[in-house]
């Protein structure tokens, strides 16, 4: 406000050469700009916020205290600083009439209080959104954390009893299933809590998800699965995927079904993954609508992909069809640290069957 106050001085000092009102800013507007303003940022405007019926009133009496506080510093400076300091005699232009009437300084000093006010409001507003902002994101993570926590334990129990099986059968698949489970685990463990992983993971994750419920199916249920495209320079949200392949897995092998099957597609091409699947169904059975599992999913969905995804659902009365349509993002944007761990995770997993 001082750099203002001496800008504003120049056009007529430049064209008629008129005095420069300097010493007084330092002497005279600067004090009276420090009393006023700082009261008013740090002790009234606090109340002013929390007092809302009281705004006026205070406020008209910060102004009216403003304005006696002008017009005494004006005073001490015509007839203390300037004579007795600076050696010298007031400027007559700087003060017409009366000393009790509102100033140059009073104007200067409500304007300099009032942007004040104003970036100080605008700094608490901001570093208020922002901590708003903060907080939905810590939600929202803890939600997400949540339905990853709802959707593994399911996942869990379902291969421990698919292996339970085998082992109390004594069945020669039992070494190669502890394989899979135990990759499995680490991928849950280890790789699921990340934000994203490779979608080349994910499908290593579902292919050795199906072929531990394989072994415990046999051959009554036929499973196809192809996927296609670069799966390696994609990332995807961990465990999004497997629950569209788990409902199917749940609603389309039911013993009932004489000729039961699954049938999944992955194609990745431009940025977008395309999920299909459709298993079959017994006509009339529980489970031909949306499952709260694949409602945990679209949560999800909403949380990542808000207003980017097409998730159909498409229920007919002996198939169970559900198509994904999916922003990627390229495996670049993934850490350096998390793209050597995934690498050397991948060289330990030993081959499906």
């Amino acid at each position: 406000m001082l750099a203002f106050s001496l800008i504003i001085q120049l056009p007529a000092h430049w064209g008629n050469g008129a005095r420069m009102y300097v010493s007084g800013l330092f002497f005279n507007q600067l004090p009276a700009s420090m009393l006023a303003t700082y009261p008013l940022l740090y002790w009234l405007l606090p109340r002013l916020m929390r007092q809302p019926l009281a705004f006026m009133l205070l406020l008209a009496a910060w102004v009216a205290t403003c304005a006696l506080l002008t017009v005494l510093t004006v005073i001490w400076f015509d007839f203390v600083v300037t004579p007795g300091l600076l050696h010298d005699r007031p400027v007559p232009e700087f003060h017409h009439g009366s000393y009790w009437r509102l100033n140059f300084t009073f104007f200067i000093t409500v304007l300099t209080a009032g942007i004040a006010v104003t970036v100080k409001i605008t700094r608490e507003w901001e570093a208020q959104r922002r901590q708003r902002q903060r907080l939905r994101q810590e939600r929202l993570r803890t939600e997400l954390q949540l339905l990853k926590a709802q959707l593994q334990p399911a996942f869990l129990f379902g291969t421990l009893r698919s292996l339970h099986r085998l082992t109390a059968a004594k069945a020669a698949e039992s070494p190669g299933a502890v394989l899979h489970l135990a990759e499995l685990l680490r991928y849950m463990l280890y790789e699921s809590p990340h934000d994203s992983v490779p979608l080349a993971d994910e499908v290593a994750m579902m292919q050795r998800y199906v072929a531990l419920e394989q072994l415990r199916l046999g051959r009554r249920v036929e499973v196809s699965l192809n996927f296609s495209g670069a799966l390696e320079d994609y990332v995807i949200e961990p465990l999004l995927l497997l629950p569209f392949l788990e409902n199917a897995l749940r609603h389309g092998t039911a013993p009932a079904l004489e000729c039961a099957w699954i049938s999944l597609d992955l194609v990745v091409r431009h940025h977008r993954l395309e999920l299909k699947v459709i298993n079959s169904h017994m006509p009339g059975a529980a489970g031909c609508t949306e499952g709260p599992g694949l409602r945990r999913v679209r949560q999800r969905l909403e949380h990542h992909y808000a207003g980017r995804y097409r998730l159909q659902v498409l229920p007919e009365p002996d198939t169970f069809l559900i198509i994904l349509h999916l922003p990627l993002a390229a495996r670049a944007q993934l850490a350096p640290g998390r793209l050597q761990s995934t690498a050397a995770a991948a060289t330990l997993q030993p081959q499906l069957p």
